[in-house]
C-alpha cells in the first residue's frame, strides 16, 4: 500500500507539471506582489506581458487612497503572457463631518456622535464661568472638520463655576468678637465656640480654630473656635480638643514673671542647734581640696540634644520665586521652623526635629501644598 500511494503521488505531480507546461507554453510570467503599492508604482513596475485591471474600489482604513488592497491571481502565481491581474484599490479612510458639540449635554453628545458614525473618546474636566456643569466646553477635532468613521472625539466638560477658595489666616491671640468680625468679612461662618482654661491668655481670646489655620476653605464654610476661659473651667471635653491644633507655647504670650518669695525665718531653740562642721577651706594649690569640694557639689545637668532629620522639597515650576514655609505640627501645637524665598525647581533642604506622632506642613505663598509625617 505504501508503495502504491508513493507511486500515485508521484504520478499526480508529474501530470501537474506536464499540464502547466502545456497551458503556459510559449513563455510564463510570475505575478509580483502589488499589495500596499500605489497604483502608479504598480503600472511602472509590472512585468511585460501582464495586464493590470481595477476590479473594484472600496474604503479601507488600513491603506491610503489609491493603494492596492488585494489582487488576483495571488503573488507568485505562474501565468501565461497577457494574463489579467485584477486589483482592489483603496479609497482611503471614509470620512464624515464632526458635529458641533459645544454647549450640549452628555446625552445629546452621545446621540450626535452615534448619528455621525463617531464615538466618544477621552474626557477632561475644567471649571467654566460660561458653560453649565456637565456640558461640553471644547472638542477635538473641531466642528465641521472631516474625520474618519468610528474614530473617537475627545471632549472637555464643564464643572461649572470655580468655587472661591480662601486660606484661613491664623486667628490665635485675637479676641472672640474680633474673630467673628473677621470671619464674616471673609465670607465664612463661625460655628460652635469651645473654651478651656489657659492662664497665658485673656478670657475669650482665641487659642485655635477648626479647621486649622492655613486650611483652604470655600465661602460659607463653618469655622469652630477654641477660646480661653482664663482661670475658669472650660466647656471643651477631651474629644472636643482633638478637633483643634493647639498652638505651642512659643505662640502664646508669656505670663507675668512670678518672683520667688523668701521663706520666713523659722524660730530656732537652743535644743535645735546641732554642731555642724565648717566646710573645708579651698586652696587653689591643693588639688585634693578642689576634688573634695567638687565631690560635694551636684553634677551639672546634661540636656540631651534633639534628634533632627533633613527633609527635602523641590520648588514648583514657574516664572517667579515663591516663599516656602515649613510648619511643624506636634501634640502640643504647631511651630514654624523655616521660611524663605526660592526660585522655581530649586531644591530646599530643612532640618526637622524628630518628634513622635508629628508632621510637617509645607506652604507655598501661604497656601498648603503638602503634608508629611516625621518618621524617626
Amino acid at each position: 500500500m505504501s508503495i502504491l500511494i508513493a507511486v500515485l503521488i508521484g504520478g499526480v505531480y508529474f501530470a501537474y507539471n506536464k499540464l502547466n507546461e502545456f497551458f503556459n507554453r510559449g513563455g510564463t510570467v510570475i505575478v509580483p506582489d502589488f499589495r500596499g503599492k500605489h497604483i502608479v508604482e504598480v503600472m511602472k513596475t509590472k512585468p511585460t506581458g501582464l495586464e493590470v485591471v481595477r476590479r473594484d474600489e472600496k474604503f479601507d482604513d488600513r491603506y491610503a487612497k489609491d493603494h492596492v488592497i488585494a489582487q488576483f491571481p495571488e503573488p507568485g502565481t505562474v501565468v501565461k503572457p497577457g494574463k489579467q491581474v485584477l486589483l482592489s484599490i483603496s479609497l482611503g479612510l471614509q470620512k464624515v463631518n464632526v458635529p458641533e458639540l459645544i454647549g450640549n449635554s452628555l446625552r445629546e453628545v452621545d446621540v450626535a456622535l452615534m448619528n455621525a458614525q463617531l464615538a466618544v473618546g477621552d474626557r477632561a474636566y475644567i471649571f467654566s464661568d460660561k458653560i453649565a456643569p456637565d456640558r461640553v466646553v471644547g472638542q477635538s477635532p473641531l466642528p465641521s472638520e472631516e474625520y474618519g468613521v468610528n474614530k473617537d472625539v475627545d471632549l472637555l466638560i464643564s464643572l461649572g463655576r470655580r468655587p472661591e477658595v480662601l486660606v484661613l489666616p491664623n486667628l490665635a491671640g485675637v479676641s472672640l468678637e474680633e474673630a467673628k468680625s473677621r470671619l464674616k468679612a471673609w465670607g465664612l461662618n463661625f460655628g460652635r465656640i469651645y473654651s478651656r482654661p489657659d492662664a497665658g491668655r485673656e478670657k475669650f481670646q482665641i487659642i485655635s480654630t477648626s479647621p486649622s489655620p492655613y486650611s483652604q476653605l470655600r465661602r460659607g464654610e463653618v469655622v469652630s473656635l477654641l477660646v480661653s476661659s482664663g482661670s475658669d473651667e472650660g466647656t471643651a471635653t477631651p474629644a472636643d480638643l482633638k478637633k483643634f491644633e493647639v498652638f505651642s507655647s512659643l505662640d502664646l504670650p508669656r505670663p507675668a514673671e512670678v518672683k520667688p518669695v523668701a521663706p520666713s525665718a523659722p524660730t530656732v531653740t537652743p535644743a535645735d542647734i546641732v554642731a555642724t562642721p565648717a566646710p573645708p577651706k579651698i586652696a587653689v594649690a591643693d588639688e585634693r581640696e578642689i576634688e573634695a569640694v567638687a565631690a560635694v557639689q551636684p553634677p551639672p545637668k546634661v540636656v540631651a540634644p534633639v534628634a533632627e532629620k533633613e527633609m527635602s522639597f523641590v520648588m514648583p515650576d514657574g516664572f517667579m520665586p515663591k516663599e516656602v514655609k515649613f510648619i511643624h505640627i506636634k501634640a502640643d501645637g504647631r511651630q514654624q521652623i523655616y521660611a524663605g524665598a526660592h526660585k522655581p525647581l530649586e531644591l530646599v533642604k530643612v532640618k526637622v526635629p524628630v518628634v513622635p506622632n508629628s508632621r510637617i506642613q509645607i506652604y507655598i505663598n501661604d497656601v498648603p501644598v503638602e503634608e508629611r509625617r516625621v518618621e524617626p
